[in-house]
This record gives structure tokens, sequence and C-alpha cells, in this order.
């Protein structure tokens, strides 16, 4: 195992050659100490310069914006300073406070960089233009006086962006006043909606080339496939001049995310090939662009990028997993004959049969009571087809362990069958169930409930079956009618008023349960599915009544697994 942990990290570098790979100061300090880091920075992709950039913070990143183009200084602002359609001012500042301390040419070099739609928004918000007769006075105001004395900017903005604005027209008058008249202009005639429409659009064509698209056109990558799909690596070639603009930072962190062992670490890790490996890369990139555009996450938030791209690595995982039937021998002649986005779609299709099937249990599982919102499933079945039936299923974690109670991606075939498995039990319990009652009770709902403990939505077929076991017990039919307070002590005293072990109470409910699946006779038919079910309630309300044993007082509203009467009366 540890030779090919040693193969798979030696290939897997193939993936990460194009990389900066800087991820902390020291990160930053070691590549700048290696030869030629100006070169190796323009010549990356903006957007790998840009993670690298939050990775190590922009305060400490004064090296990394000196070395950056213009393209790539108008990239950071493409990818960081827009939350969907909105320019975001505070993002912008950061980014031009960070240049103009870096010196009043790097900070005009930034300005000439971005779009001068936005500094106009900037400044619009930061100053006031006066236009200057010559033949009369200047107004008797703090002003920057354009060189040519025909305009006088009064900074208006408050302690942040007020100085910040300052500086800045400072630095474009010095070095480059025809911009500065340019944004001039746009302050004192263009229309801030229209500007910003004009901007955003310009961002949006410049985004797309690296692959972040419009969100419903990103959703297209969630398209299901068959079991099998066909070889589409001509297709990828063909698309390869295209793919060059394409990042391989994120790439970069989504092969760091992964765990030997995994199907896709074997596949990258056995993929010798260096063009196929830039291929693989920049297919990889693409995909992961297209998720986070589905997420609606803004490249520089790592803490919601990593998510995002765990989902997409495993989803691919499940892809290659289904395609190769599990062999994971097969996994990188796999991995050669199908793009990455046809892999994607074949695991995700995966999730979308679990959720179609969990959406067909919910409608025909009888699994809610009329005027319900919330099924009658306890947990962890509950969870699990919440997190089913989601747009994007997540697996809950409770169904494998109990001591956990948080969702997470599909992971593996493994879970998928898990998931299954358990779809299929709640879709017999739901049909069973009621059966076993003799036919749902008309008279819950919500209107026959007011006087009772239990609201509606809080009611789970644990305490329906309950209530039937303790109304058999107390003489009446296997019904769950709800309880008076008096009957429900009278029943638990009968055996002893000092008994508070659960066990005896448990084995009594198990009995009258079984008396009533003896009594259906015939019928009794699929009614073993419920055989994990009954053992649990049984336990469950056992575990809670066994305890009340001998009180003098039992309040309905803190018992749980029984119906019960608020009125002491009824």
């Amino acid at each position: 195992m540890k030779v090919e942990n040693s193969r798979s990290k030696r290939s897997l570098s193939d993936f990460l050659s194009g990389s900066l790979r800087i991820g902390s100061r020291t990160d930053l300090d070691e590549f700048l100490a290696e030869p030629g880091p100006a070169e190796r920075v323009r010549s990356a992709p903006y957007q790998d310069v840009f993670l690298a950039i939050k990775a190590v913070g922009l305060a400490d990143s004064r090296e990394l914006l000196l070395l950056a183009s213009s393209e790539q200084r108008r990239g950071f602002i493409d990818l960081d300073c827009w939350r969907k359609d909105s320019f975001h001012m505070a993002s912008f500042m950061e980014w031009m406070a960070a240049y103009m301390q870096c010196g009043p040419e790097e900070a005009a070099a930034a300005a000439r960089a971005v779009d001068p739609n936005l500094l106009a928004l900037f400044l619009r918000n930061n100053i006031r233009i006066h236009a200057l007769e010559t033949d009369e006075p200047f107004p008797e105001l703090p002003l920057i006086l354009t060189p040519d004395q025909r305009f006088g900017i009064e900074v208006t903005g408050d302690a942040e962006g007020g100085p910040i604005a300052r500086l800045l027209l400072d630095a474009i008058f010095r070095l480059d006043d025809s911009l500065g008249y340019d944004l001039i202009d746009r302050v004192r005639w263009d229309n801030r909606v229209s500007m910003e429409e004009e901007a955003y659009q310009s961002k949006r064509l410049r985004l797309e080339e690296i692959g972040f698209v419009d969100y419903y056109e990103a959703l297209s990558i969630y398209g299901e496939v068959g079991t099998t799909a066909a070889p589409q690596i001509q297709r990828a070639l063909q698309e390869e001049d295209d793919a060059h603009r394409a990042s391989s930072t994120l790439p970069a962190l989504l092969v760091a995310s992964l765990a030997p062992g995994e199907h896709l670490w074997r596949a990258l890790g056995a993929i010798q090939d260096s063009r196929q490996a830039e291929l693989i890369s920049q297919q990889l990139a693409a995909l992961a662009n297209r998720i986070l555009s589905v997420h609606s996450v803004t490249a520089g938030d790592l803490a919601k990028v990593k998510p995002a791209l765990e989902e997409m690595r495993d989803t691919l995982n499940l892809g290659l997993e289904r395609l190769t039937q599990g062999r994971a021998s097969l996994a990188a002649s796999a991995l050669k004959q199908q793009d990455m986005l046809g892999l994607f779609r074949m695991g995700f299709s995966l999730l979308a049969d679990l959720r179609a099937q969990a959406d067909r249990v919910m409608h025909r599982g009888r699994l809610r009571l009329q005027g319900a919102q919330r099924t009658l499933l306890e947990s962890p079945q509950a969870e699990l087809l919440d997190g089913l039936r989601r747009h994007r299923p997540l697996f809950f974690e409770g169904v494998q362990d109990s001591r956990r109670a948080g969702y997470r991606n599909f992971r593996g075939l493994a879970d998928v069958e898990a998931a299954r498995r358990s779809l299929n039990e709640i879709e017999a319990l739901g049909r069973n169930f009621w059966n076993l009652m003799g036919g749902p009770e008309p008279e819950l709902t919500p209107e026959s409930l007011r006087q009772v403990n239990q609201d509606v939505n809080d009611l789970r077929f644990g305490t329906l079956f309950v209530t039937a076991a303790v109304n058999q017990a107390l003489g009446k039919p296997f019904r769950p009618a709800p309880i008076g307070v008096r009957q429900l002590q009278g029943m638990l005293n009968n055996p002893g008023p000092t008994e508070a072990d659960a066990r005896p109470l448990a084995d009594s409910l198990r009995a009258v349960a079984q008396a009533r699946l003896d009594s259906l006779g015939a019928e009794t038919d699929g009614l073993e599915a419920l055989n994990t079910f009954v053992e649990s309630w049984c336990r469950a309300g056992a575990e809670e009544l066994a305890p009340l044993r001998g009180e003098s007082e039992i309040i309905p509203q803190w018992v749980t697994t029984v119906l019960l009467y608020l009125s002491r009366e009824t």
C-alpha cells in the first residue's frame, strides 16, 4: 500500500504542475525564493493567482500584487467584487487600498486595469465634482483641482471610502490624467444603473471564458445519463484549444481533498501522460467553475469553495465506481475514456434515481396524516427522506451511526445501497403499518387533537403504535385513540407501584404487538417488515413510561410516546 500511495503522489503531481501551490505566507516566501517567480505568476491563470492571494491574505500578499499583470488584476476584481449581479463596493475598496499601499504607481496601474465603470461607481459614492469657471472665484471648499483647473473635486466619502478616493485620484491624475478626465465624465454624466449593468455584462463574458456561467446554464451539469456512457474523449480533445484558459488551481484544491483508496485518487494517480493530465485538469477546472456557479459561491470565499469541490469530488467518485462496477483496477482506463462532465453526470444520475424513489415513497407511502405538514417517520428515516428529496441529495449519517446527526455527500455505492435499503424499509412501513392498526384513524385530525398532548405535526408512527398497544392492554381495541391520564396510571401501576425497570414493560408491549399480529392471521403478509420498527417503538415507549410508575401526577405535555387527553377528568 505504501508503494501504491507513493506512486500515486508522484503521478498526482502532474495535476499540480501548473499550480502556484501557495497556501500560506511560508509557501509564498518559498515561492519567491525560487527562480523566476515573476514569470510564473504572469503565466498563471488569474484565478490561480487570486486564490493564492486569498489563501495568504490580501494584506500579506504585496509581492504577488506587484507581480500580477493588468489582466490578472482585472480578474481579481471580477472574481471577488460581485455578489451575483450586484457590485460589492466593500470588496472593491479592499483591493484598491491594497494596491495603494504598494505605491502610487501600482495604484494607477491597478486603476488602468479595472473596468472604468466600476471606478466611476466607486467615485460617485465618495466625491462631488464642481465645474469651475475661469472668471469666477473657486468655491470655498477643500478641492482637488484637475491639472487644467477646469474641475474641482470635493471628497464627500466617509472615513473609509473618502481617503481611498483621495489617494486614488491623486495617483491617477499624476500618472494617467486621461483616465482621470474619463472618470470625471462618467461620474458627471453616466447613469449609475447603466454603468453597473455594463460592467456586469463585461465581467460575465470574461468569466464565461473560464467556465463561470449563468446559474441556470450551470445547472446543466446535473443532467442525468444512463448506466453506461459513450466515450467522449474525442470531443474533449476537440475542445482542448478552448480550455487553455481554464485554471489549474481549482483542480489542485480538489486533488488535495482526495483520500488514498478512492476511485478518483487511484485513477488520477495512474495517469502518466502529461498531455492527458493537462486535459483532465482543464476539464476539472471547467466543471469546478460551474459547480461554484450553481452554489453561487464567490471564488474568493475559500470556506465555501472547498465544500463545493468536495461535492464534485464525491460525485465523480460515484460515477467512476458505477462505471467500473466497483473494480478499482479499471478506474484509470475508465477515466481515459470518459470526460469529467460525463463522469459527474453519471454519478449524479445515481442520486437523481434515489431522489425519484424518495418522491415516490413520499407520495404513495401513507406517511402523513391529513392536515399534517410533517411525516410520521422517526429518526433516522425522517432525516434520510428529507435529505434525499433535495435537488442535490445528501446522505444522513444517522442511518449508519446513531451517534451522528449530520448530512454529507454520498461517498460511494455503499452509501447509495444503504439509502436504497432504507427507502424500501420506509415504503414497507407505510404500506403495512395501517394494516397493523386496522386502518387509519379518521379522528386524528388537527381538530380532533385540540385537547390532546400531541399536535398532528408532532405525531409519529411509534406514538400511534404505543398508544394502540396501551389501549389493548386496557382491554380496548388495538387503535391509536387518545387515552385518559388516570387510565394510563392504572395500567402502569398494575404490576406494582415501584416497578421502574423498563424491560418488563417493553416485554409487555412486545407481547401485545405479537398478539395483534397473531390475530390478523392470513393478513400478516409483509408485516414482518415492521419487526425492527416494532422493537424500537416498544423500547422507546417502555423507557419513557416505566419511570412514571408510582408517580402521583403525570403531566400529559411531557409524554411523547402515548396520546393522552390534556384534562385529567377525561
